[in-house]
């Protein structure tokens, strides 16, 4: 063999010996320093928590609006989670359409062609197929039951001033006035008003209704209003013995935690008082504790362990308004700020800083992601909705 191929035998081994080391190498170095960082253009490559790398003007910049952002674009009515959890649910106030978006207030979606104008409330039963719509009619309204499945629209009976949905089931309670007698009933029936039974006597014209959490029974009461005694009282839903919980408060409004073993109870200080009052009663209407938080209960919302209550903190209040009846007719917008309260201890925490506030809200309709790590909220202010990231 000639010197010249010897020497280029060799150089070719020595290549070869130089590429294998260099390959043991940086394998080493790899499996010592774990995963290698995600590439700048690769838009599915996970960041820390799950996100996903966004170019300019998609979600990222979302985000960065701080802890209170806006998410839709119009006045909303009747905010909700979808079925899923993973979107919101809500009219149009203007548009009188049902629309869904994701929580950050993108990928909107028209989610039912029909469009009910003068919607004043929609009610949306447990699995988020059907709502219950409140129509205003100059002074009156009239009840609309929709199912999105069959894209159906009945009317529900006349002489119905208020509807609730009967909690994971498909029946309704709603009042009934009788013209003819001038008799005023508590009903549960199907959506569309058939298989109907009274379930008791109610002597006022104004009425709310709730079922308790958990339990067989329906709550109902006489709306806020702070120059009239508001009585509380629950019944079975399959009817019986009527059962007195809670009198003698002024303007008192009420609502249950999620297991039906608590309910706030906001309440005005006097007869005609300009002072609201929040506290705590158990199941019966007994071991009250104020919680010296002068609140709206319809600025309130349960978290699920039970015993934390988040709230919107009303400042701005005029010092001559007649509360609750002039922020219920909408004579002023409140400056809120946001807190939560332990109503075992009465401790009250921020859940937002001052500095994060940086517009004016006057929050309603208060409720929360599964998770309960985001806290959404009609601004009374613009009538959209926002979230608070906790």
């Amino acid at each position: 063999m000639s010197i010249l191929k010897k020497v280029f035998f060799l150089s070719l081994f020595l290549f070869f010996l130089a590429g294998l080391f260099w390959g043991v190498y940086n394998l080493s170095f790899k499996n010592s320093s774990g995963k290698s960082s995600p590439s700048k253009d690769d838009k599915s490559a996970p960041l820390q928590g799950g996100a996903p790398v966004s170019e300019p003007g998609e979600a990222s910049e979302k985000t960065d609006k701080g802890k209170i952002m806006v998410i839709s674009e119009e006045a909303v009515i009747a905010p909700s989670l979808s079925s899923l959890g993973d979107s919101l649910i809500y009219y149009g106030k203007n548009s009188g359409q049902a629309n869904k978006i994701d929580f950050f207030g993108g990928h909107k979606e028209v989610i039912a062609t029909q469009k009910f104008s003068n919607l004043e409330n929609a009610l949306w039963s447990a699995d988020k197929t059907k709502t219950i719509l409140k129509i205003k009619n100059g002074d009156k309204y009239s009840f609309k039951y929709f199912d999105f499945a069959t894209n159906s629209i009945k009317d529900i009976k006349d002489n119905v001033d208020e509807v609730v949905w009967q909690t994971n089931a498909n029946r309704i309670f709603y009042k009934y006035y009788d013209p003819a007698t001038g008799a005023k009933t508590l009903n549960i029936s199907d959506p569309d008003g058939s298989n109907w039974k009274k379930l008791a006597d109610i002597s006022y014209r104004k009425v709310s209704i709730a079922q308790i959490a958990t339990t067989g029974m329906i709550s109902f009461w006489n709306s806020e209003d702070s120059y009239s005694p508001t009585t509380l009282d629950s019944i079975s839903v399959t009817g019986g013995e009527r059962k007195s919980i809670f009198n003698g408060s002024f303007g008192a409004d009420y609502l249950w935690d999620k297991t039906g073993e608590r309910a706030l109870i906001s309440r005005a200080d006097t007869k005609g008082g300009s002072k609201m009052q929040l506290g705590v009663i158990n199941y019966n209407g007994g071991e009250y504790r104020n919680l010296d938080v002068p609140t709206f209960v319809s600025k309130c919302v349960w978290s699920k362990d039970g015993h934390t209550v988040y709230y919107a903190l009303p400042g701005a209040i005029p010092d001559d308004a007649i509360l609750p009846n002039d922020y219920k007719e909408g004579k002023f917008n409140t400056t809120d700020t946001f807190w939560k309260v332990d109503v075992r201890t009465g401790e009250k925490t921020r859940a937002v800083e001052v500095k994060d506030i940086t517009s004016r809200y006057d929050a309603s309709d208060l409720f929360f992601d599964q998770a309960e790590s985001l806290l959404f909220f009609i601004n009374r202010v613009d009538e959209k909705l926002y979230r608070i990231a906790l």
